[in-house]
């Protein structure tokens, strides 16, 4: 599975078709897929080797996000205006948005430093494939992932109160991280008993989706009253920032209604419920093993009674 990710990101990031930007991203996602995958498997891999992947991941992950933030903030205005509908014309942002495209036209045409990036995470992710075939992975029972998943459900369910309590932009984006890492999860396990377990990487995806979206408003927010010029400018930046203020309340309201019944076990109730859907499926391969290859089942063995009893009659006869 590591190694399956490592080399979609190393595909994303030689491709040369012109897609740049859509290439980068699925590059990034690769990347936090294995910062989730040595997460969940932190317990076996050790403290020395664990700190070491997943800081390389990160930092891969980072520097490729520097080459993507200037085409997000575009599709994000785009999405708030369009969210919007017809309660603000379109024109209204037309100067913000103008803007925006040259702050990315200009982040693009910096082609060499993004270069340079690329290639930098190309070096670097090649040797991690070598580093995967000496992971300790040595328990392949349920006590080997029971840590993991329980430790990111537990922080998840922290975070989450941790960001209606004292809400801010960092608050939201922490939590964002975990409920991402519970999503993983929870599609690397999700043969334990696939129709819930697809049911809850579902709603977590949704989730992830509500928080991702308030981030990208908040970066925005951020940016276009930090960076934008204000002369003659300062009744559209009011309402933008009116308008960012809205949907982010109205997002973050969706949000805590669906994280209510994501994280309503306790961590150790969470854990235990996944336990018993392990147990079942382990149950489950091994019947259907020895239905498979094992000793005959009751009506094989009647079966087989009659074929007998027929053969020695007609002997008799």
């Amino acid at each position: 599975m590591a190694a399956e990710q490592l080399d979609k990101a190393l595909e994303h990031l030689e491709c040369q078709d012109g897609k740049r930007d859509e290439h980068i991203h699925e590059a990034r996602k690769a990347t936090k897929r294995l910062r989730a995958l040595v997460r969940l498997v932190r317990r076996e891999l050790g403290d020395e080797v664990y700190a070491l992947e997943n800081q390389y991941y990160r930092d891969a992950g980072q520097r490729l996000s520097g080459l993507r933030d200037a085409a997000v903030l575009v599709e994000t205005l785009d999405r708030l205006v369009e969210y919007l509908g017809s309660d603000v014309p379109k024109s209204r942002f037309a100067r913000v948005r103008g803007w925006l495209v040259e702050r990315r036209d200009r982040a693009y045409s910096q082609a060499a430093s993004s270069d340079r990036a690329i290639q930098e995470v190309i070096a670097d992710l090649a040797p991690a494939r070598e580093r995967l075939e000496h992971w300790n992975l040595q328990c392949e029972s349920w006590k080997g992932l029971r840590a993991g998943l329980q430790r990111i459900y537990a922080r998840g369910r922290r975070d989450f109160a941790a960001a209606y309590a004292l809400p801010s932009d960092e608050a939201f984006h922490d939590w964002r991280k975990q409920v991402k890492y519970l999503w993983y999860h929870t599609q690397i396990v999700q043969n334990i008993w696939p129709s819930v377990m697809q049911a809850l990487a579902e709603e977590l995806d949704q989730l992830g989706e509500l928080l991702g979206q308030d981030h990208d408003l908040a970066v925005l927010r951020t940016t276009v009253l930090a960076e934008f010029p204000k002369a003659g400018a300062t009744a559209t930046l009011l309402a933008l920032e009116r308008r960012i203020d809205e949907v982010r309340s109205r997002m973050q309201a969706r949000a805590r209604l669906l994280a209510e019944r994501i994280y309503l076990e306790r961590p150790r109730e969470f854990s235990r419920r996944l336990r018993g859907y392990w147990r079942v499926w382990q149950a489950e391969q091994l019947t259907g093993y020895e239905l498979k290859i094992g000793a005959p089942t009751r009506t094989e063995r009647v079966l087989k009674r009659i074929d007998t009893t027929r053969h020695s009659a007609e002997k008799e006869i």
